[in-house]
């Protein structure tokens, strides 16, 4: 990591990853591992946003850029949206039920 760049806090990488499933949220891809990319880069935003931050496997994370042939911001905050709809397509009451039952403890512990 850069020198004085901040980690991602843990539960910020944690949301953007549960987002895309834990793999690349290029559709057509969908590999992991997978790194937490800036779609703005750091070096301009200077933060860390929920909404700037989308999981990339290292073969596409190498593939943005505003060249030909590569995947640029505009494609990329498309993907981010495209996972926030598919994501949200649960209502509040929905949403809320899902999270408590990942919240359960396991039987037996």
């Amino acid at each position: 990591m850069p020198e004085g760049r901040p980690a991602i806090p843990a539960e910020l990488r944690r949301r953007v990853l549960v987002e895309a499933g834990h793999r690349c949220a290029i559709p057509t891809c969908r590999r992991h591992p997978v790194d937490i990319e800036h779609i703005d880069d750091w070096s301009t935003v200077r933060e860390h946003r929920f909404e700037n931050l989308i999981a990339l496997c290292p073969t596409c994370h190498r593939r943005k850029g505003s060249g030909p042939d590569q995947i640029d911001r505009k494609a990329l905050r498309q993907y981010k949206t495209n996972l926030g709809v598919l994501n949200y397509r649960y209502g509040d009451t929905e949403r809320r039920l899902i999270e408590v039952f990942a919240n359960m403890p396991e039987r037996g512990k």
